[in-house]
């Protein structure tokens, strides 16, 4: 490539993060950014955005304040199928969140936590593989090493996107959408889809036991996994990202820079780190510093374990699996005798004062 095409391209991508709120200093190789939270935001408008086109059709399943009685809010989750009428309602879910929502990487578990008193769609979560390197996990969390980490890392799980959409978030509906990742169902769900699977890393087809689900807070720590059982935090992460520039329209002008074989290498379950180690690339060729990925988003590290021994079993120390005695009905009662009863008079007026936008 032309060092004078390079030259745009580089000129093309500062402008892109300079749109965004992001600005970079040449100087002093650092990113500068003033309100990470309008960043967030004006990135979701950008890749968000689509799912609106979708509110007439998928009416029916969004519920009004008359539509909910908060002391008899129940769960449901169906699996998202890939049918037209799913695709279009995961589409307009996904529009609601703040922050640019990703589609995931590898396998992938995704519902609709649906309402039972009014068939009323609550929230969503998606599961899909976690990150290969993640120190907070790996060295805070687990402790485990690269060769533990290359037999067990198949019973991981990450939660890239978990909450519930209006009026359900106002009345703790996010904190009830977390605590579905523990009903049984998932975890025999993904030991059905995964049990004659090979693991992408190994080439070995292992026991498609879902040990361990973890998740990331968009803004350091988050109130729905604050105090929430079973789920902890852990720590923060070291603030490096790639939704920056892959969200704000520069990832066609990456792909111009970087040869098409290096974008051939994420099927094998390298996921997002495999976008980082070609933005690393992309950034050389164009004569940028890699310090443009350390925006310093620290985001807050939180793990939700379903098994009682699961630090044996992902350590090797153990093929026997302790399931944690969660269920469903259990799940439910906790959440409404510990966070909504002591707040329901709150929450009712929350629900009876919200107003669509």
């Amino acid at each position: 490539m032309e060092e004078k095409h390079k030259q745009f391209l580089k000129r093309k991508l500062l402008k892109n993060l300079k749109d965004y709120g992001v600005v970079w200093n040449e100087k002093k190789h650092q990113v500068i950014v003033e309100d990470f939270r309008e960043v967030q935001r004006k990135l979701a408008e950008r890749t968000n955005s689509k799912g609106q086109e979708y509110k007439n059709k998928v009416q029916k399943y969004l519920a009004q304040p008359s539509d909910i009685n908060i002391s008899k809010i129940n769960p449901r989750l169906v699996a998202v199928e890939s049918r037209a009428e799913h695709q279009r309602l995961w589409a307009y879910a996904t529009s609601r969140w703040s922050v640019p929502v990703t589609v995931g990487y590898g396998r992938r578990l995704r519902y609709f936590v649906f309402d039972r008193q009014n068939d009323k769609l609550i929230g969503i979560v998606g599961l899909c593989d976690p990150v290969i390197g993640l120190g907070t996990r790996d060295d805070k969390s687990i402790g485990w090493t690269k060769d533990q980490k290359v037999q067990r890392l198949y019973n991981c799980m990450t939660a890239y996107i978990l909450g519930a959409i209006p009026p359900y978030n106002k009345v703790l509906g996010s904190k009830l959408v977390a605590l579905t990742l523990m009903f049984p169902r998932v975890r025999k769900d993904f030991y059905q889809k995964y049990k004659d699977s090979s693991s992408l890393i190994s080439g070995e087809n292992k026991k498609s036991h879902l040990i361990y689900i973890d998740t990331l807070g968009a803004f350091g720590k988050s109130a729905i996994y604050n105090r929430l059982t079973n789920w902890e935090f852990i720590n923060y992460t070291k603030g490096q990202s790639h939704l920056h520039i892959t969200a704000n329209g520069s990832w066609e002008l990456i792909k111009q820079v970087v040869p098409e074989d290096a974008f051939e290498t994420y099927e094998f379950g390298q996921g997002p780190n495999w976008k980082l180690r070609t933005l690393r690339r992309a950034l050389r060729e164009l004569g940028l510093s890699e310090e443009m990925l350390s925006i310093g988003w620290q985001r807050g590290y939180y793990r939700c374990p379903l098994a009682e021994n699961w630090q044996e079993y992902l350590l090797g120390e153990t093929n026997r699996v302790i399931w944690k005695s969660f269920t469903q009905r259990d799940l439910v009662n906790y959440w409404y005798e510990r966070w909504v009863m002591p707040r329901f008079d709150t929450l009712q007026a929350n629900l009876e004062s919200y107003t669509d936008r």
